[in-house]
């Protein structure tokens, strides 16, 4: 199996077509010592059929657009409140828009803001979106983010969700590891310690057998 991991960032269209193997995009090491970028330009593993892909940092638009069996996790987070008040709700998002466009199998983990017009045309797989209310990206926020029109609707995770998102996270905690990133993983253990507290999942509403979760 082929893997390859870069510390830097990537171009646009990575991953395209992908039938497996693993592609891993971790912040690289500046003059100064610090670990930066980690991100990937526009239409971020298009099509993949198999294969995992591990992404610390943002993505450019359409991300993960028809997605169809691969496995991604992005790790880039949102450094400041959500306000979306201010418009343009992509300027600021870890993903810059149409994310999951007509993603029809696979899974997928969302540390970040995942941007505007999210899901459209989704027919299958799944979507983990993480809840930051103390940062303003709540059920409501989130839902904001739904593309107009998509059939696809929010739910609490169950016992299989929950064992996803644990095996997902495992993987990237596993590449901050061995890159000498520790400390990462330390800090968003909580988030695989208990997944159920920390994220919805988005599905297609044909799919749907968990009850949808409400904003109020």
């Amino acid at each position: 199996e082929v893997k390859v991991v870069v510390e830097g960032g990537a171009q646009d269209g990575v991953g395209k077509g992908s039938r497996g193997g693993q592609i891993v995009i971790l912040e690289g090491m500046n003059r100064w010592g610090d670990r930066v970028d980690g991100s990937v330009g526009k239409s971020f593993g298009y099509g993949a059929q198999r294969g995992l892909f591990i992404i610390q940092g943002n993505a450019d638009s359409r991300f993960g657009i028809r997605l169809s069996g691969a496995d991604i996790v992005i790790g880039g987070e949102i450094a400041e409140p959500v306000d979306d008040s201010l418009g343009y709700i992509g300027t600021r998002a870890n993903l810059k828009g149409f994310a999951f466009e007509y993603m029809t199998n696979g899974r997928a983990v969302v540390l970040g803001d995942p941007g505007p017009w999210i899901c459209s045309g989704m027919t299958g797989g799944v979507v983990y979106l993480r809840l930051q209310p103390e940062m303003g990206l709540d059920l409501a926020a989130l839902k904001r983010r739904l593309a107009k029109g998509a059939k696809v609707g929010m739910s609490r995770l169950n016992d299989t969700d929950k064992a996803n998102v644990r095996e997902l996270l495992g993987y990237y905690f596993k590449e901050l590891d061995e890159s000498g990133q520790p400390e990462e993983v330390a800090r968003l253990t909580p988030l695989k310690a208990s997944p159920e507290s920390h994220f919805v999942k988005v599905q297609p509403v044909n799919q749907q057998v968990d009850p949808s979760v409400s904003t109020e």
